[in-house]
């Protein structure tokens, strides 16, 4: 019996007799039919005590006992490029006659490859060996090569030791599309990247230094495998190794395979064939140890090293007795000692349990925020009015200073006056004028502001609210270290207000019940019934659409005091045309993993639905040129401030807060994304391609943190038309558009400026149109943001919408056109899958080439343009929807529908997120389903519906967490950067050190002056 801790005793046993064995065995006549004391290498001087041994030469029907013909069909592949299925069909793996070889006869076992179905199935041959206890050994076989120019497309015969698709080895022979140079030996192990340094070309293998034979007729081929090393031959010249660590089949149990496939990886056997591609097998010889248990005598004192055969013997043709057990797989679990879990487990749990209870904490103050803010509405009516300002203290008569009319905007701050008024007493004696609610220092929820935690934005700040005339932006009761430390004082509107990404939720409704004065947040009060200040604050409401009708809509008064009404700035439209641009990006990311047809017309269709979505819809909903919709509508939000008030703190302010704005969140996103692809959370995106045979879905994982932050890095810093590297690390690679936005940033803020300057109507839109021509012919994104600017500036310096809309003979004409160019650019690439000519193409070969000068249709970068270079068609589409979404009541009444304004504030989010959860949750389900057999359509159905649904639910969890990360830290920076540091104050402030002591009564001070505590001096 012997098992694989046997064969350190097997070698040690006849280590002393092997020298007289090797010298014997040549000469033995020892029965060749039964070697029941196993086997030796005399070239490696290993011993071996089981044998498979076949010649197909010799038989008419593959032995039943040592090998099984297959008949499979795979549901799915792993590999990028793969896009067939592999299959295997008994009928392939036939005897015929030939006389190719002269071992003995005229046959051999032919196996077949047929060619590609229209459903990407590969029907092959394969042959597995019954036993699966194969570990350690010599496999030895005599193949024929797929024959070249076979059958329009390469495949591979391969003998195969596999466990598992982590620990596996194979020895590839493959024909290649282009036989004459390209045809290969190729060694494999566990799936790993190909590498060509294991590659033998066959014009190699013809050279004297190796054979004699044509790599392309039967061949000795064989693989060596041992404890330490894994080695490839040809005949007898070894052609690679590997250590066996590598190949992760140390004490690993495997079975043999022998198979003619193909799966069509361009990058590896290339194809598949159109039509039959034949292959054969003539001998087969494997000298081997088990794992297991063996029949072999090789442990039995019966047996000396004079007994052992050859395995160079080619007239033995034993196949050794096996047990039942050789022939079951074993388990991964029980190869290895058990490990426990229970440290494991108890961890899972620790966390499992912390997540829980953070997340129940803050649905619960979710909860009791919202109780809050009924019990201060109701309670509104019977609360104490604060007191007015009295004398204002020494720092507050500086340029701060508020009128005395002026109401305290929080309890905090009665509070903080009535401190700073007794800072030169030795005891806190409240001030009687106080109300006693005031003296008492009592807190009741009645009592609290109302901060409006109810969302990201109500949040920004507290703003007292009086009839009377007020400093915005100024709280005259904080301490200057407060004033400068806390984010939340001061009005947040204004030149110099915090440019957040999404605007402030454009349907957030007021309490029901109403609120003083006193509570309303600043949000609430943009929304008064006042004039907007004249610099908004990047992405919000007002900077988006400057031109908006206000739409007033008085709350009830307040009991017991009258409540001025409330006017409310809505731009709902263009909040809900952000909207719909990340939905319709995202559905075509989709598409393109799981349906390319509709996209991409050199992919196979499943269905001929797909073609014709194809011919119609696909071009205006799944059109890469939505983006520019972004790109424009981002410089509105940069410049308006600018154009209304032509004071530079405000490009200070983009300048300062731009990019933090967007790369703290989305280092956090992509930080968090690296972490899950590292754990595996994208393991299953590279079954996609051979199930929906997308060429699109690609990601890796970083080589080490190095990497990452190299490559977050670039995305500030490098040309916008070069797409950086995270694209490829990154689910569905959209942060090429982050270097676009920030480097064309600069851009516009800077020509705002000199725009702002020129005054004369023909020069300055003289100026557009020569830097928008400039940037068009330099390939440049540029363009975009130039005509953002401009309608931008026609709205807030030109009034361009009311003088169109107050002149229907003037607004209808232009409205046709609008659409009709709207109509034409999405429909650009119908005309290509109708005609068969492409506007882009002939367009883009206009441009110059900036190596050589040439325009490129004279280069050879002539062609189609790349996903990430501009358009025509698209900029075209983008000013031309800006327009019609501006100027049409019916197109702004659609975009305002309440789902578009509950997605507004989520776009961010979606933009990053959604190709995360298409490529981890997306590809599970998928290869979940086509496991399970289900047709293609209802197989993408589902996985649409899960996928909608997990980047829908997670959306309130993740957008408060990338709107704290980016608007509050924003935020302090640009307060750091623009506020002069508060003058410097002792930790003691408002007070003395004197006055400390003295209120404390300290002992040591009580010392020094003679007193004793207990009424008697000290003596002297």
């Amino acid at each position: 019996m012997l098992g694989s801790k046997h064969v350190p005793f097997v070698w040690a046993a006849f280590g002393s007799l092997l020298g007289t064995a090797i010298t014997q065995s040549t000469n033995t006549t020892a029965a060749t039919s039964d070697c029941p004391c196993g086997f030796v290498d005399n070239a490696s001087q290993k011993v071996y005590s089981d044998s498979i041994i076949v010649y197909f030469n010799e038989t008419d029907q593959v032995p039943s006992d040592i090998f099984a013909v297959d008949t499979f069909e795979h549901e799915y592949e792993i590999g990028w490029n793969i896009y067939y299925r592999e299959g295997a069909d008994e009928k392939n793996a036939y005897f015929e006659e030939g006389s190719d070889w002269s071992f003995g006869g005229p046959t051999h076992l032919n196996l077949n490859v047929s060619g590609a179905t229209p459903e990407h199935l590969v029907n092959g041959a394969q042959l597995q060996s019954v036993r699966q206890d194969i570990q350690y050994g010599t496999f030895r076989a005599l193949m024929k090569s797929p024959q070249p120019w076979a059958a329009g497309g390469g495949s591979a015969l391969s003998m195969r030791l596999w466990y598992n698709e982590t620990s596996s080895a194979e020895l590839d022979l493959m024909n290649m599309d282009d036989s004459t140079n390209n045809a290969q030996m190729r060694a494999t192990v566990s799936n790993n990247d190909e590498d060509l340094s294991w590659v033998m070309n066959y014009t190699t293998l013809e050279t004297p230094e190796w054979a004699a034979i044509s790599p392309w007729d039967f061949w000795e081929w064989r693989m060596e495998w041992d404890r330490d090393t894994l080695a490839w031959y040809s005949s007898y010249n070894q052609t690679h190794n590997v250590s066996t660590a590598q190949a992760q089949l140390v004490d690993v149990p495997t079975a043999a395979y022998f198979k003619h496939w193909s799966l069509g990886d361009e990058d590896w056997m290339q194809g598949p064939p159109t039509s039959d591609s034949m292959a054969a097998v003539g001998w087969v010889r494997f000298f081997f140890n088990t794992s297991g248990t063996t029949t072999s005598k090789i442990n039995s004192q019966e047996c000396d090293a004079s007994q052992l055969c050859s395995v160079d013997d080619m007239t033995l043709r034993l196949s050794t007795d096996y047990t039942a057990e050789a022939t079951q797989r074993p388990s991964p679990g029980s190869l290895h000692q058990p490990r426990s879990k229970t440290a494991g487990i108890a961890l899972i749990a620790i966390s499992l349990a912390f997540s829980a209870a953070l997340l129940i904490f803050a649905l619960l103050q979710k909860w009791n925020d919202r109780r809050q803010v009924k019990r201060a509405g109701a309670a509104a009516a019977a609360r104490p009015k604060m007191p007015k300002s009295p004398m204002p203290s020494e720092y507050m008569m500086t340029s701060k200073s508020r009128p005395e009319s002026e109401a305290f905007t929080t309890q905090t701050d009665v509070e903080l006056h009535n401190l700073g008024n007794q800072a030169s007493s030795t005891t806190l004696i409240p001030n009687s004028d106080d109300p006693p609610w005031v003296q008492e220092h009592k807190r009741t929820l009645s009592q609290r502001p109302l901060l409006g935690h109810h969302d990201s934005t109500a949040a920004s700040s507290t703003t007292a609210f009086s009839p009377g005339t007020q400093t915005p932006g100024v709280n005259p009761f904080a301490t200057p270290a407060s004033e400068r430390n806390n984010p939340y004082i001061g009005s947040q509107s204004g030149p110099d207000a915090i440019e957040p990404f999404s605007e402030i939720p454009l349907n957030r409704q007021q309490p029901t019940n109403p609120a003083t004065p006193a509570d309303r947040s600043t949000a609430d009060l943009l929304a008064a019934g006042k004039p907007l200040p004249k610099g908004e604050p990047e992405g919000s409401a007002a900077a988006a659409n400057p031109g908006a009708k206000a739409d007033v809509k008085p709350n009830p008064p307040t009991a017991g005091a009258g409540a001025p009404p409330v006017a409310r700035t809505r731009v709902d439209y263009l909040a809900g045309l952000v909207a719909v641009c990340s939905l319709i990006v995202s559905c075509t990311h989709f598409i393109l993993t799981f349906v390319p047809h509709a996209s991409m017309e050199y992919i196979d269709a499943h269905y001929s639905s797909e073609d014709w979505a194809r011919r119609t819809i696909g071009p205006f909903f799944f059109n890469e040129i939505w983006v520019g919709l972004f790109f424009t509508t981002s410089t509105r939000f940069l410049t308006t401030g600018y154009l209304r008030n032509g004071k530079l703190r405000t490009i200070a302010e983009k300048i300062v807060c731009r990019t933090p704005r967007l790369m703290i969140p989305i280092a956090a996103v992509i930080l968090f994304e690296y972490f899950l692809m590292d754990l595996g959370a994208t393991k299953y995106l590279e079954y996609i391609p051979s199930i929906t045979w997308s060429t699109w879905p690609s990601t890796e994982v970083y080589n080490n943190f190095g990497w990452f932050i190299n490559e977050t890095l670039q995305i500030i810093y490098l040309i916008p038309n070069a797409a950086p590297q995270l694209t490829w690390n990154f689910c569905t690679g959209v942060l090429w558009t982050i270097p676009v936005q920030l480097q064309n940033s600069w851009l516009v803020l800077l020509g705002v400026v000199i725009i702002k300057e020129i005054k004369t109507p023909w020069k300055r839109f003289g100026y557009y149109g020569f830097v928008i021509i400039n940037h068009w012919y330099g390939l440049s994104w540029g363009s975009y943001f130039w005509f953002g600017l401009m309608m931008a500036d026609l709205d807030i310096t030109y009034k361009y919408r009311k003088f169109i809309q107050s002149r229907w003979w003037v607004h209808y004409p232009m409205m046709t056109l609008a659409s009709i160019l709207v109509f034409v650019c999405l429909a650009n690439d119908l005309l290509s899958i109708w005609v068969g000519w492409t506007f882009s193409t002939e367009e883009r070969n206009i441009h110059p080439e900036f190596q050589s000068g040439y325009n490129l249709g004279q280069t050879e970068e002539a062609g189609y343009p790349d996903y990430t270079e501009p358009k025509l068609n698209g900029l075209i589409f983008a000013v031309a929807s800006q327009y019609i979404v501006e100027l049409s009541t019916w197109v702004q009444a659609c975009l305002s529908t309440k789902v578009f304004l509950w997605l507004f504030p989520h776009v961010f989010t979606i933009y990053l997120i959604h190709g995360l959860v298409f490529w981890s949750i997306g590809s599970l389900v998928c290869v979940f389903f086509a496991a399970q057999g289900l047709a293609y359509w209802l197989n993408m159905l589902l996985t649409a519906l899960i996928c909608y649904v997990t980047l829908f639910a997670s959306l309130p969890i993740v957008t408060p967490v990338m709107e704290m990360l980016g608007k509050e830290i924003t935020k302090g920076i640009w307060i750091s950067a623009s506020e002069e540091p508060a003058p410097w104050r002792p930790s003691t402030y408002p007070f003395t050190i004197d006055e400390i002591r003295e209120m404390v009564h300290r002992r040591d001070d009580e010392e020094e002056d003679g007193y004793d505590g207990k009424g008697k001096g000290r003596a002297t």
